[in-house]
C-alpha cells in the first residue's frame, strides 16, 4: 500500500508548475464572496492544507478555522450561521462524506469543496445540493502514497494563488541544506522526541510534520509556537534526554526563533528550517523542506513514509462507519421540508429550543402556507431576477440553460411570466436573448423595482426621459460626495439610485455610510432604501415592485386563464428588494425570509438556495388549461 516517498517528492516540481498554471479566478471570486466565520474540514493532510488556508484568510481579515469532519458535528449548532470548506485530495473517505451530509443538514451560509480528482463522490453528492460550489482540478502526479505529497503541496499553491497576490519561484535545495539534516539526524540516537517549533505563517507546516511522523510510525512529535514554549513546555528537555528541536521560521521571525534555541543548552540537538521568504510562500517553501526532513528520518529509522506499511486494524478504522454511533437529536415528528422551512423562518438550528406550543403554531402555518399553495390556481409565475433566475456568477450574463428551459416550458403552456428587478434595460436584453421573440408578448418587466412598465418586446423602456424625482436629484450629489473615495459606482435614473461597490470587502462600511447619510437628511423623507444581492437601490415610496403585480393582474383579466400571480424572489426580509413582493400568501423565497407566519416561506430542499431553489419550484409546477398548480410533498 503507497507508493516510495522519495519517488513522490521528484514529481514536486511538476506539481508546482501544474498548479501555478491553473486558472483560480472563479476560486477567487469564491473566497472573496464567502461569509465568515468559516470551517475549514479535512483530515490527515488534507488538514494541514486547512490550516494554511486559515492562514490566508485571516490575513484577509476572515475568522475561520480547521477542524476534523468529527469536530464539525459536535460543532452543529454553530453551522447555520458560518460558512463551510470541505478539502479531500480524493472526495473518497467516508469522514468527509459523512461531515458534508452534516453541513448540508444544517443549511450554512456557503458550502465548498476542493478535491485535487475532478470526479470524485463527495462532488457528485454534491450535484443534489444547489447551494454547493466545487472547485475540482485533475492532479497530473495522481493519487498519493500512504501520506499526503503531491496533493498538498497542489492545495497549497490553490489556497496561495486563490487567495494571495504572492507567487513562489521554485528554488532547488542546497546541499547545505541536506548536510544540515544529516548532521541532525546524527545527533539524534533511537527512538526521539522532536519539539518542533512555529510561528505565524508556519503552524500548517509544524501540524504537518506531526502528521506525517505521527501516520507513517516515525518518532513522536510535540509542536508549540516559539512563546508558548517558553511557559513551561521547554521543561520536557529537562526531563528526557532523547529529544531534539526542530525550528522553523523564515524571514519575518527569524530573530525569535534564533534568540529562543540560543538560549537552551547546546546539548539539545537542533535544526533550524529555514526559508528566505516571507507570508505565505515562506510556508510553501519550508513545506517542500519539510518533506525532505521527513524522506531522511525515514532513510534512519528504516521505514519509507510512503508506504510504512498498515496492520489490518488501520484499514478498519479508516473505513469505520460511525454516524450511527454519534449521539442524534431529539426526534421531532415532522417532515425534513417542514422542519428546513420553520428553522429557516426562526433562523435556529435546532426547533427543540423553542416551546412546543410555538412549534406547533409553526407546523400549523407550514401546512396552511403549502395547502394554499396546491390548491391555488396560477395564470402568471412572477420573479426577481438577480439571486433568483441569475446567480452572481451569472450577473453579467444570461440566465442558465435549466432555468431558461423552464421559462419556455411555461409560455410555451399558454401562461405568462413576470419579472421584478432593479435593473433596467440590461435585464430586457438578456431576457431577449434566451426566449423567442413570438413568447414576448407574455413576458411582463418590471424594471427599476417596479417603476417601470412593460412587456418584453416593448424595447423603448425603461424611460429614462421621464421626469427625475427631486428627492433623488438632490440626494444623488450628496452620496457621490461622501462615497467618491471607495469607488462605488452610483446611477440616477428617474425614479432610482442604484449604487455598487466595486471592492466587496468595503461593502459593509459603504452601506452603513450610505444608510446613515440618508437617515440624518431629514429634509429628504418621501424615499426607501432596497437591497439586492449585488447593489442597494433608493427609490421613492410610491414605487414598489408590487406595481407590476397590479400591472400584471390588469393583463390577465383580458385572458381566459387564471389571474393568481405565484411570486418567487430571493430577498423576503425587509430591507431586501423583495420584501413587498413575496409578502403574500403565494409568496416563495429562494434565500432570505420574512419572519411572518403566513407569508414568504423558503420551502425548498436542504442545501437548495438561489438559482437551484427556482429550479426546484419550477419543476413542482404541472399545466392544466387554464392554470398552472404547484405539485411538493410537505
Amino acid at each position: 500500500m503507497g507508493k516510495p516517498f522519495a519517488k513522490e517528492l521528484t514529481l514536486l516540481e511538476k506539481t508546482i508548475n501544474w498548479a501555478n498554471s491553473l486558472e483560480l479566478d472563479s476560486l477567487s471570486t469564491f473566497f472573496s464572496k464567502i461569509k465568515a466565520p468559516i470551517y475549514l474540514v479535512g483530515s490527515g493532510g488534507s488538514l494541514s492544507a486547512c490550516h494554511f488556508a486559515v492562514s490566508l484568510l485571516n490575513k484577509k481579515g476572515k475568522f475561520a478555522k480547521a477542524i476534523t469532519p468529527l469536530e464539525l458535528f459536535h460543532l452543529k449548532e454553530t453551522i447555520h450561521n458560518s460558512s463551510v470548506i470541505f478539502i479531500s485530495a480524493s472526495g473518497r473517505n467516508y469522514d468527509i462524506r459523512f461531515s458534508y451530509k452534516v453541513a448540508v443538514e444544517q443549511d450554512p451560509k456557503n458550502i465548498g469543496i476542493i478535491c485535487m480528482k475532478e470526479d470524485n463522490p463527495l462532488t457528485k453528492i454534491s450535484l443534489n445540493h444547489g447551494l454547493t460550489n466545487s472547485f475540482c482540478y485533475n492532479l497530473p502526479s495522481g493519487k498519493d502514497g500512504f501520506l499526503a505529497t503531491n496533493s498538498l503541496m497542489a492545495f497549497y499553491l490553490v489556497f496561495n494563488n486563490g487567495l494571495s497576490n504572492n507567487r513562489i519561484k521554485s528554488k532547488p535545495i542546497t546541499k547545505s541544506f541536506n548536510k544540515s539534516i544529516d548532521s541532525f539526524l546524527n545527533s539524534t540516537d533511537g527512538h526521539c522526541t522532536y519539539i518542533v517549533l512555529y510561528s505565524g505563517w508556519n503552524k500548517s507546516v509544524a501540524l504537518d510534520i506531526e502528521s506525517k511522523c505521527s501516520e507513517a510510525g516515525l518518532d513522536s512529535i510535540l509542536i508549540s509556537d516559539y512563546r508558548n514554549f517558553g511557559h513551561g513546555r521547554h521543561n520536557w528537555f529537562d526531563k528526557h534526554d532523547r529529544s531534539a528541536i526542530i525550528a522553523l521560521c523564515n524571514e519575518e521571525d527569524n530573530l525569535l526563533a534564533k534568540k529562543t534555541i540560543g538560549l537552551l543548552p547546546e546539548s539539545i540537538p537542533k535544526l533550524l528550517l529555514e526559508s528566505k521568504e516571507k507570508d505565505s510562500i515562506s510556508c510553501i517553501d519550508l513545506l517542500k523542506k519539510s518533506f525532505i526532513f521527513i524522506n531522511e528520518l525515514g532513510k534512519k529509522k528504516g521505514i519509507d513514509p510512503g508506504k510504512p506499511g498498515v496492520p489490518s486494524y488501520g484499514s478498519k478504522l479508516y473505513n469505520l462507519p460511525y454516524s450511527s454511533l454519534l449521539p442524534k437529536e431529539r426526534e421531532i415528528k415532522i417532515s425534513i421540508r417542514a422542519k428546513t422551512a420553520i428553522k429557516r423562518k426562526l433562523n435556529i438550528y435546532d426547533l427543540s429550543l423553542i416551546d412546543e406550543n410555538e412549534l406547533k403554531m409553526w407546523v400549523r402555518a407550514y401546512n396552511s402556507f403549502i395547502n394554499n399553495l396546491k390548491k391555488a390556481s396560477f395564470g402568471l409565475i412572477m420573479f426577481d431576477y438577480d439571486g433568483t433566475l441569475c446567480s452572481s456568477s451569472e450577473r453579467y450574463s444570461v440566465p442558465s440553460l435549466s432555468i431558461t428551459q423552464k421559462l419556455n416550458e411555461i409560455i410555451k403552456n399558454g401562461f405568462y411570466i413576470g419579472i421584478a428587478t432593479g435593473r433596467g434595460k440590461s435585464a430586457r436584453e438578456a431576457l431577449q436573448k434566451i426566449l423567442p421573440k413570438k413568447f414576448w408578448k407574455k413576458v411582463i418587466i418590471g424594471y427599476y423595482n417596479g417603476s417601470d412598465c412593460g412587456t418584453l418586446e416593448d424595447n423603448e423602456l425603461p424611460n429614462k426621459n421621464r421626469a427625475v424625482s427631486p428627492s433623488l436629484e438632490k440626494l444623488e450629489s450628496e452620496l457621490k460626495r461622501v462615497t467618491q473615495v471607495y469607488g462605488s459606482k452610483i446611477e440616477l435614473r428617474p425614479n432610482q439610485i442604484t449604487i455598487e461597490v466595486s471592492h466587496i470587502k468595503r461593502w459593509y462600511f459603504i452601506r452603513n455610510l450610505i444608510i446613515q447619510t440618508i437617515k440624518t437628511n431629514y429634509s429628504i423623507d418621501d424615499i426607501q432604501i432596497l437591497e439586492s444581492s449585488h447593489s442597494m437601490d433608493i427609490i421613492p415610496l410610491s414605487v414598489s415592485k408590487m406595481n407590476i403585480i397590479s400591472y400584471a393582474k390588469n393583463i390577465l383579466k383580458k385572458s381566459n386563464i387564471s389571474q393568481e400571480i405565484l411570486c418567487i424572489g430571493d430577498k423576503g426580509q425587509w430591507s431586501g428588494n423583495d420584501f413587498s413582493l413575496l409578502d403574500s400568501k403565494y409568496g416563495l423565497s429562494v434565500h432570505e425570509v420574512s419572519p411572518k407566519l403566513n407569508k414568504c416561506w423558503n420551502i425548498s430542499s436542504l442545501g437548495h438556495r438561489n438559482v437551484s431553489a427556482t429550479l426546484e419550484y419550477l419543476n413542482s409546477l404541472s399545466f392544466e388549461d387554464t392554470s398552472i398548480k404547484f405539485k411538493i410533498n410537505k
